[in-house]
């Protein structure tokens, strides 16, 4: 029936309407879960989906949600992290998360693990991405996991052990702090307060309830700007807000609200420079003129192109190089200028006058506004 339904919009709508395809927002927010987990990680015991609640959520009006999933069976697993973050990155190319301007995370245990080796491995991927909330990921690697590795051979429990030879988290935490591009992406990090009982996760591989992930673990190497969050619920329930007025939830849309959408902006300006002057038959010439613009680091604007031209000529002659030349612009903003012109010459063997001219430098700047969104 469904596939009957399918033909007949085909026959009946408009080519162009059937299959075009939906504009994307500036930003998308994916929810990336975690071992054993797949996409009703985010479902609460009174059915609230976490995502659903993003995407009604005015508060987030720039942003579209993509639900990630990859290969994670509950017991004897095959794959290793490097393995899956690759899926991942697949699965997010497929769906066209790549295009998008900005990409932020919200990754619970695991799925953080494999975010960070995502972008380690796609760089320019990562460059896009403005920041990762993670909740109850083992940056330090987690007890039970360990534990659990004895009885189950799946390769991700000793990827997220907490045993001093884990080598695969120290290289991986090494790595992305001297990586020059994702080094600046910024780290969030949530944790849990409370006990999972044996009976569920991979605390079940213990006889009593134990806390999955500790303290220390879920808030290495997260931004020391933002306090680490609290949630009063176990490993599994801490990514199953039961309203917009849960702490986990509330903790993403304070960090989301704290670092906007930008909105690239390329804008025009000019500044002159009066009063240069070269007497007759002299020369006025600097090779490396540096003009200073001001920019204001709050936009993050930077000068990426820039002209220059003599203008209100008076008696000026030999212009070299003409017009003159941009040689350089510093990240700062100075702008380096070659120029040269030379005075009046002699008339019936006498000098008269003075040549006067002015400098004006045009130059674009790029600069990234906030888009402000509804935050009642």
């Amino acid at each position: 029936m469904n596939r009957m339904i399918r033909l007949i919009l085909f026959l009946l709508l408009p080519s162009a309407a059937y299959s075009q395809p939906q504009a994307l927002r500036p930003r998308v927010i994916v929810f990336v879960h975690g071992l054993h987990g797949d996409r009703d990680t985010w479902r609460a015991s009174n059915h609230a989906y976490w995502p659903d609640m993003v995407r009604s959520d005015p508060r987030f009006a720039y942003s579209d949600v993509e639900i990630a999933e990859y290969p994670t069976p509950a017991s004897n697993g095959k794959m290793s992290s490097v393995q899956l973050a690759e899926i991942l990155w697949n699965r997010l190319k497929r769906d066209r998360v790549w295009d998008h301007r900005e990409v932020v995370f919200i990754a619970h245990s695991l799925g953080g693990i494999l975010v960070e080796e995502m972008l380690l491995r796609h760089p320019a991927e990562g460059a896009k991405v403005k920041f990762v909330v993670s909740y109850g990921t083992p940056h330090e690697g987690s007890r039970i996991a360990r534990i659990a590795s004895l009885y189950d051979k799946d390769p991700l429990l000793n990827d997220l052990s907490d045993a001093g030879d884990n080598s695969f988290l120290t290289q991986l935490e090494t790595e992305w702090r001297s990586h020059d591009t994702v080094n600046s992406i910024h780290r969030f990090c949530a944790y849990e307060s409370e006990d999972t009982t044996a009976d569920e996760g991979i605390a079940r591989y213990l006889k009593t309830h134990a806390r999955v992930v500790s303290y220390f673990s879920a808030t290495y190497g997260c931004d020391v700007t933002t306090p680490p969050q609290e949630i009063h619920a176990d490993h599994l329930h801490m990514v199953k807000p039961l309203d917009r007025n849960a702490s986990a939830y509330d903790f993403f849309r304070r960090v989301y609200r704290d670092n906007p959408v930008l909105d690239e902006q390329t804008v025009t300006r000019e500044t002159v420079i009066a009063g240069l002057e070269a007497k007759c038959n002299e020369n006025n010439v600097n090779t490396d003129l540096q003009v200073p613009v001001a920019l204001d680091g709050a936009f993050h604007e930077k000068v990426t192109a820039a002209t220059a031209a003599l203008i209100n000529t008076v008696d000026v002659r030999e212009i070299n190089p003409n017009p003159p030349a941009v040689t350089r612009i510093d990240p700062s903003g100075v702008i380096h200028i070659d120029y040269g012109f030379r005075g009046p010459g002699k008339k019936l063997l006498v000098c008269l006058g003075t040549a006067r001219a002015s400098l004006e430098v045009d130059y674009t700047v790029s600069r990234q506004v906030p888009l402000r969104e509804p935050q009642n």
